[in-house]
C-alpha cells in the first residue's frame, strides 16, 4: 500500500521509527534479545492474572525476527500514515495516541484468557497502534486512495473495512499466528479516540478554567486578607514607631512586625515609615 502525495518525516515518527528498530537490532542478538522478548511481549496471562501491566506499552515495540517484513511494513505504514495525522496533531498528541492505541489495543487480548493455548502465547508487535493510525487517516482523509500492493487504487476507508472485518474473522477462528484481536483493538481503540476526544478535552478544559478561576479566587482572597491585615494591624503600629521609636512597641506588637515581615516585607520598607530595617 502507498499513499498518493505523502513525503517527509515529522519529530514523532521519527523517534518512533528510532526506537522500534533499535529494540528490534536488540532483539537480533541473543541475550538482550532473548531478555526483551521475555520481559517486554505481551503475554495475557502474566499482563493480566500477575499484573504486570507494563507489557501493554513494551510489547509494541518489539518484532518477529525471523520475518523481517513484520517490522518492515509496520514502520512503513507508521511513516506513510503517520506523519499527516502528526502534523494534523502535533508531535505530542500523536505520541500519546501512539502509544494509548498500542496499549488499547492490548487490552483485547485479555478474552486470549479464556483459551488456555493462547493465554500463554506472546503477543508483539505495533500492528495494533499502526492500525490505529491508519484508522485515524482514513477519518480526517476519507477520499484519499492508495495503492493496494503498489498497484492498485483503492479508497483508505475500504482498507480500513477491509482490516476490520479481515481482523474480527480471524479473533472469531482463534488459530494462527497473528493476533487479530489486537489489531480489531487498534482499529476500535482509534474510533473511540477520535469519537471521544473532544468530548474529553471539553471536559479537560472546563476543569482547568474551574480550576484556574478558583486559584485566582484563592489568589485575590489572600491578597485581599494580607491588605486587610496591615491596614487594621500593622499601619497603626507602623504609625507608633514613627511618632514614639521602636523602643515604645509591646512584645505583642514586635510579634506581629515579625509575622508581617515574613509575610510581605518589600511591603514595610516601601511604607518608608520606618528609617531602618529592623529585620535584618
Amino acid at each position: 500500500m502507498n499513499p498518493i502525495g505523502n513525503s517527509g518525516i515529522t519529530p514523532s515518527i521519527k523517534f518512533l521509527l528510532i526506537i522500534t528498530i533499535a529494540v528490534y537490532i536488540l532483539q537480533i542478538l541473543p541475550f538482550p534479545g532473548n531478555l526483551l522478548v521475555q520481559y517486554g511481549s505481551l503475554i495475557p496471562y502474566s499482563t493480566f492474572k500477575e499484573f504486570q501491566l507494563w507489557r501493554l506499552f513494551t510489547f509494541m515495540f518489539l518484532h518477529d525476527t525471523a520475518l523481517p517484513f513484520h517490522i518492515l511494513f509496520n514502520m512503513l505504514m507508521l511513516w506513510m500514515f503517520g506523519v499527516e495525522v502528526e502534523n494534523l496533531w502535533g508531535s505530542r498528541r500523536f505520541t500519546t495516541f501512539y502509544l494509548l492505541c498500542g496499549a488499547g489495543s492490548g487490552l483485547f487480548s485479555i478474552f486470549h484468557l479464556f483459551n488456555p493455548a493462547l493465554s500463554s502465547t506472546p503477543v508483539i508487535g505495533a500492528s495494533g497502534a499502526v492500525l490505529g493510525v491508519l484508522t485515524v487517516y482514513a477519518y480526517y482523509f476519507p477520499h484519499r486512495q492508495v495503492l493496494l500492493f503498489f498497484i492498485i487504487p483503492i479508497n483508505i476507508r475500504v482498507v480500513v473495512i477491509g482490516f476490520a472485518i479481515f481482523s474480527l474473522y480471524g479473533s472469531l477462528a482463534l488459530h494462527g499466528i497473528i493476533s487479530h484481536l489486537t489489531h480489531l483493538g487498534g482499529i476500535i481503540v482509534a474510533i473511540c479516540y477520535v469519537k471521544l476526544y473532544p468530548l474529553i478535552s471539553g471536559w479537560y478544559e472546563s476543569i482547568a478554567h474551574i480550576h484556574s478561576e478558583m486559584q485566582s479566587h484563592k489568589r485575590a482572597m489572600k491578597i485581599a486578607n494580607e491588605k486587610k491585615f496591615f491596614e487594621e494591624q500593622i499601619d497603626p503600629i507602623l504609625a507608633k514607631i514613627s511618632r514614639e521609636g521602636m523602643n515604645s512597641l509591646t512584645k505583642q506588637e514586635r510579634d506581629l512586625l515579625k509575622k508581617a515581615s515574613s509575610q510581605n516585607k518589600n511591603r514595610l520598607k516601601n511604607g518608608k515609615i520606618i528609617p531602618f530595617d529592623p529585620f535584618r
